[in-house]
Formats: structure tokens, C-alpha cells, sequence
């Protein structure tokens, strides 16, 4: 089935982008190599938070080779209020700014902006040093969406199938913005686990196709084994979360006995 669908695929000129792919703890060579031998991607972002180092590295390194993909340049960016995704940038992005602010840095640099996550909103205190999945929300969403080139109606943590529902209908209903599916890869075997799909094989017809409203989002299969992969990779962030609630509860326990 798999064969007869990039067939068709390619019969038909579409084409197959992942815009939200974090480099986390890969090598730039082993990341283009999983897309290389293990996907059938035309396109892909590399979008590490508050940071475009990783996708340079990325970039530089795909350079150097012979893939038949492209790779763009992109950041996770921690605005004020929740992530914001940036592909097609050139330079950095500082966190901490507003959502507005944030997108017209995006914009004045050629880039687009796209909603990460938008419903997935973390009510709970983190520890300081860890990144967490941190969407703006609804209120934001109906304040500023309409500023965006693109919502993030299908992210392929396994955990956020509500969470893309309701990106998805709030879209159709009240932005009428461009959709996309990417896998928030923190891992090589987690790309391509959601996809966008795209009028053309490039990466300037998938701007041409965001700009144009003319983007399918897919959610794709995961296997056994990546799911277990990813469960190991995030294992230190839960047993960190654990520790330092832990800490926080012995710490209140210990005032109020004071």
C-alpha cells in the first residue's frame, strides 16, 4: 500500500513536508540519514526551541551531501504567551517576546509563522530548565490567529488527539488558515510520524502552497518500537518532573510543620 501511494504521489507532483523536527541529542548526518533511508519526505524543518544553531548544523551538514530532500531552516520560539513555530528563516528569534511581536519578527524576515501545538497548554509548574510543549491557547488564538500563516492541527505526540481536534475545528470554524501535520520528532524515528502534504515536491512550493491556503495535514502510523524509543528518551524529563514536585511537596510540608 505504501509503494502504491508514493506512486501515486509522485504521478500526481505532490509533495510530502515535516515542519516541526527537533535535533535534541541526534547527530545532524544520523537525521538526514533516517529521512534519507526511512521516509519518503521532500521537505523538512528542523525547529529546535529558541535556538538556529542545530538547524544550521542540520543544513550544513545536508549540504554537503546528496539527498533527494530539502531542508529549511526553522525555531520553536517561546513567546510570552505560548511556541510558535518559524520556518524559512534566516537568523534567531529571541523568546519572550509577544505572539505579535514574535510573528512579525517571523514575517520580516521572509519567514512564516505557524501555531505549534495551540491547544496544548501545560497548567502545571515545570522545573525552570526544562522545555516543555506550551501552546498559546484559545484566548490568544482569537486575539492574534488571524496574524499567523499557519495552525498546527495535527501534531503526532501520542498524547494531543483532543488537543488536535480542537485546532483543527477552531480553524475550519473562525481562521480559515493554512493546516499542517508535523511529528514534533525529538527523535530520528518519530519523523514523518504526522506530515503536510503540498501541491509540488519543493520547499518554495510549500511556502507557495501555506500562502495559498492549499495544504493537507496528515497523521501518520507509529510503531511498537518508536514508541518505546520515545518513551525511554523522555523517561529523564518525567523522573525530573517527579523529582522536583517531590522536592516542592517536602519543601511546603517542611513550612507548614514551621
Amino acid at each position: 500500500m505504501q509503494i502504491i501511494i508514493s506512486m501515486q504521489r509522485k504521478k500526481n507532483k505532490t509533495g510530502k513536508a515535516d515542519l516541526h523536527i527537533h535535533l535534541a541529542k541526534s547527530a545532524p548526518e544520523e537525521l538526514l540519514r533516517y529521512v534519507q533511508n526511512n521516509t519518503d519526505l521532500d521537505v523538512i524543518a528542523i525547529t529546535d526551541h529558541n535556538s538556529l544553531e542545530n538547524a544550521l548544523k542540520v543544513k550544513a551538514e545536508w549540504e554537503r551531501g546528496d539527498y533527494r530532500f530539502e531542508v529549511i531552516l526553522g525555531e520553536e520560539i517561546s513567546a510570552k504567551e505560548g511556541h510558535i513555530l518559524g520556518i524559512f528563516l534566516k537568523e534567531s528569534i529571541p523568546a519572550g517576546l509577544s505572539v505579535a511581536q514574535t510573528i512579525e519578527k517571523i514575517h520580516e524576515q521572509g519567514g512564516l509563522a505557524i501555531a505549534a501545538h495551540p491547544f496544548q497548554k501545560m497548567k502545571l509548574s515545570r522545573p525552570p530548565d526544562l522545555a516543555l510543549m506550551d501552546g498559546i491557547g484559545l484566548e490568544v488564538l482569537l486575539k492574534e490567529g488571524k496574524k499567523f500563516d499557519a495552525i498546527e492541527v495535527i501534531n503526532a505526540t501520542p498524547t494531543l488527539s483532543q488537543e488536535n481536534f480542537r485546532a483543527k475545528h477552531f480553524n475550519k470554524k473562525f481562521l480559515h488558515k493554512a493546516e499542517t501535520g508535523s511529528s514534533d520528532a525529538h527523535i530520528p524515528e518519530a519523523i514523518g510520524r504526522a506530515y503536510t502534504l503540498f501541491a509540488g515536491k519543493n520547499s518554495e512550493d510549500l511556502r507557495l502552497a501555506i500562502q495559498q491556503c492549499q495544504t493537507q495535514p496528515v497523521m501518520g502510523k507509529w510503531t511498537i518500537s518508536a514508541l518505546v524509543k520515545l518513551l525511554f528518551f523522555l523517561l529523564p524529563d518525567f523522573l525530573h518532573i517527579a523529582f522536583f514536585y517531590v522536592r516542592f511537596f517536602l519543601r511546603l510540608n517542611a513550612k507548614n510543620k514551621n
